[in-house]
């Protein structure tokens, strides 16, 4: 197909760091705003070459209006009208680490580019290789219909050759025009943005060659990228297109915004057919997850909190709460000695959200992360990065705590502790924030002093009170161990579970074949020797075009004892091991007597190690023929079938939940801190089209250093990491994805001296909740109830407070809002 123009779009690729600090860089992506203001006073901005001019993301457009006069945002409404500016929907460039609630709390801010008079149609996305599924309907919710990928396929590959254009259907079947451009930093490496018009000329001339040979490209323009990482902006590139329409009058180059430019393609595939694909855009770049997992952890604990905080605040108000501060210290174990205001309450709300949403942007680290691993500059940037992460579980965590005293004691205490199930010791108080009568272990802190675990069972967004266990104490024991509906058999010298038997039915839930037994801890290095071009040439030559290298794994193993620890209904099972590059961990399987679910955490100590390295945590499981339901944000995708072609199948990057589906049997598996998983098997460095997977195996892939640029290159971490599992007969998406939002959303639990006094019933109901997901969160006209319809279908909804009962249609797949006034 002959091309019949070529439309240059200047942008800045925007990285929360990179080249320079975090605390530095997003400050001044809002000062963008304003010298793109001002090249567009000084230069024309119609005609060919006129001055036209793309925002990448959201975030610097909304920091310039939270701070610009009156008669500045109307000057950036009046160029965006006039089609010289063009303000696109994505906050930022963001990784496959955030949940629907925070994407949610990005697309709602395009509300108030949009009230400022700027049209938003379009979301850019640059550098990463993926983006979750579920995103799709958040896009069309918020009024997205066009995705742009300009992606970066060093150390990954694209679904189609890149540039194409495609339709992706979501889950709920609606679907957006994708145009998988180009890798944006070509216009840095053609010379484009620098203005050096014989190299543009050349390296331009060529692309449009391709192009033009290529029987699958049916377009009559191109699409070029004027711009790079954090480049400041500048009109050098408009001499490119004077060059270029003086050498080439028979295709003309124009400057155009990506919404022109959109318009254009979007217009021509009108005229042929397209594909159509569904399913997940698993990352590639979804490894360097595994390079900071202890920051990732700490970042996955945040959300919890913030998720707990916008609940239980909710409900609080709801029910009306009587609760006075009564505390003295600015302490977390006491709690709070003031209440926040609702404007407080909201200022901090949008705070945690912010942080969340800059921790899980695509900056790792700065451009000599791993080059110059020692650099101050290495860990200034490592530092600022990662206190998004701790900024936002600080504050999530203390709002958590002021909610949690809101909601538990909105009625006060009971005046009769015993008759609420306390002890002398006080009682341990659980919060359910969720619609769905829930029943699980909880964990709490007693006293200051030691930890205690009871299981908990705690109607839809009720409280409960419970007794604190005693102490347990820890014997060694030989042989079998029977704990609640399991026959449980560890082996410390092959590093964990040998033999789980699910004695309801005799099922054996160990794979006795696998490498490893289930909870073992391995240290995966490169094979000895190894002339693999990583090793011998580049760590950048980890990468699709050279498969491999060759890993050798290690299992924790051990010579201690199995200890057991039996008490209120439940049994700890506790073993120690350790591997050359880890040289401590402590493992515990944890059984309620009348729980399905099994828990299995796993503290490990490992100090700093240079060198390829990956650490696992293997769930072996006995099925057969498996299929793998992932959970990510916002839908549930069967790996393989449901993924976009060629992206990644090594590994994936989860929300929190698996379901491994067989023939008649499967299990649910969840972790709670780690997010990247690999299926089947061990696939690092296989960089495989297919998924080979022909057994139930899920390895939690905690750690790694094999990014080559802005991830760190050692390893080091202690921590506990948590996980949760239960064998199952049959398994839908819907059973995945509600078995992750309840590791997102655990019961809260605190010890508290003094019970409370207990409400009859919640003071929201949610029907029909086995249909539906609920998120609580506190509004400027009362609280939202946000509906999640996990089916197929639509789902009518209930949703009664008080006299208060409104009914409200959820679309498949969809969602939908209810203002519920607490007054």
């Amino acid at each position: 197909m002959p091309i019949r123009q070529i439309l240059l779009i200047g942008h800045t690729h925007h990285d929360v760091g990179y080249t320079n600090s975090p605390r530095l860089i997003d400050r001044m992506h809002s000062g963008i705003v304003d010298r793109v203001l001002e090249i567009a006073d000084e230069l024309p901005t119609t005609g060919p070459d006129g001055f036209r001019w793309t925002f990448e993301v959201a975030r610097p457009v909304l920091n310039f209006l939270h701070r610009a006069t009156p008669e500045q945002i109307e000057h950036l409404a009046g160029l965006t009208r006039n089609g010289a500016l063009a303000v696109t929907g994505g906050y930022l460039n963001m990784t496959q680490l955030p949940s629907t609630f925070e994407f949610d709390a990005a697309y709602e801010q395009l509300a108030q580019i949009r009230a400022a008079g700027i049209a938003v149609r379009t979301q850019q996305h640059g550098d990463v290789n993926g983006i979750a599924w579920g995103v799709v309907d958040q896009m069309r919710d918020v009024g997205l219909t066009r995705l742009v990928m300009a992606l970066n396929p060093d150390h990954g590959r694209a679904p189609f050759t890149q540039p194409s254009g495609f339709w992706w259907e979501g889950p709920s079947g609606r679907r957006i025009f994708v145009w998988l451009s180009t890798h944006y930093g070509f216009g840095e490496e053609w010379g484009i943005v620098d203005g050096d018009a014989e190299l543009a000329d050349e390296r331009i001339s060529q692309f449009v060659d391709e192009l033009e040979r290529r029987a699958d490209y049916p377009w009559g323009t191109a699409v070029v990228h004027a711009g790079n990482d954090n480049r400041w902006p500048t009109p050098l590139f408009l001499d490119i297109v004077r060059h270029w329409n003086a050498r080439h009058p028979e295709l003309p180059m124009r400057t155009a915004t990506i919404d022109e430019a959109l318009d254009e393609l979007e217009a021509e595939a009108g005229g042929f057919d397209l594909p159509t694909v569904r399913g997940e855009w698993a990352d590639w770049w979804s490894h360097g997850h595994g390079s900071t997992a202890r920051e990732v952890a700490v970042y996955r604990e945040a959300r919890t909190f913030a998720r707990a905080a916008q609940s239980s605040l909710s409900l609080a108000a709801l029910a009306g709460s009587q609760h006075e501060a009564g505390f003295d210290v600015l302490g977390y174990r006491r709690g709070p000695v003031r209440l926040r205001s609702d404007a407080e309450i909201a200022e901090d709300l949008a705070h945690v959200d912010e942080q969340l949403l800059l921790y899980g942007e695509h900056t790792w680290g700065s451009w000599e992360t791993y080059s110059k691993p020692h650099s101050t500059f290495t860990h200034s940037h490592h530092n600022a990065k990662s206190a998004f992460a701790y900024d936002a579980f600080d504050h999530a965590r203390d709002l958590a705590i002021e909610g949690w005293f809101r909601y538990a004691y909105a009625q006060g205490e009971d005046p009769d502790a015993v008759a609420a199930g306390a002890t002398d010791g006080g009682a341990i108080v659980v919060v359910n924030p969720t619609e769905s009568h829930r029943r699980e272990l909880v964990d709490v802190e007693v006293a200051g002093t030691r930890h205690a675990r009871a299981l908990a069972e705690v109607g839809s967004f009720g409280v409960a009170a419970l007794p604190v266990p005693e102490p347990l104490v820890f014997e060694d024991v030989t042989g079998p161990i029977v704990a609640g509906r399991y026959r449980v058999s560890v082996d410390p010298s092959r590093g964990g579970v040998v033999s789980l038997v699910d004695e309801t039915d005799g099922r054996e839930l160990v794979d006795a074949t696998a490498e490893a037994p289930l909870g073992a801890v391995f240290d995966e290095v490169v094979e000895a020797g190894s002339q693999h071009p990583m090793i011998t040439t580049s760590p950048k030559l980890f990468h699709p075009d050279h498969p491999g290298p060759r890993f050798e794994r290690v299992v924790a193993g051990g010579a201690g004892p199995v200890r057991v620890a039996r008490g209120g209904g439940l049994t700890e099972i506790r073993w120690e091991t350790s591997a050359p590059g880890i040289p401590h961990v402590i493992s515990t399987l944890v059984i309620a007597d009348e729980s399905a679910d099994v828990v299995l955490e796993v503290h490990i100590s490992k100090p700093e190690r240079f060198g390829p390295e990956s650490v696992f945590v293997s769930f072996p499981f006995a099925v057969d023929e498996p299929e793998f339901l992932l959970e990510t944000a916002g839908a549930v995708f069967a790996a393989e079938r449901e993924q976009l072609p060629d992206t990644s199948k090594d590994w994936y990057s989860i929300q929190h939940a698996v379901g491994v589906a067989g023939s008649g049997r499967g299990m649910l598996w969840g972790s709670s801190d780690a997010p990247l998983v690999q299926l089947g098997g061990y696939q690092t460095g296989k960089w495989a089209a297919e998924l080979d997977a022909p057994r139930g195996h899920v390895h939690s892939w905690l750690m790694n250093n094999l990014h080559f640029t802005n991830f760190p290159a050692r390893q080091e971490v202690t921590r506990r990491f948590r996980y949760r599992f239960r064998p199952v007969t049959a398994l839908t998406a819907e059973d995945v994805r509600r078995y992750g939002r309840d590791l997102l959303e655990p019961l809260q639990a605190r010890h508290a001296t003094a019970a409370p006094a207990l409400r009859p019933d919640a003071p929201v109901q949610v029907e029909p909740a086995d249909a539906l997901l609920v998120e609580l969160r506190p509004v400027p006209d009362g609280v939202r109830a946000r509906l999640r319809n996990l089916s197929g279908d639509t789902v009518t909804a209930h949703i009664t407070h008080g006299d208060d009962i409104r009914s409200v249609e959820v679309p498949a797949a969809g969602v939908a809002d209810v203002i519920l006034d607490p007054r």
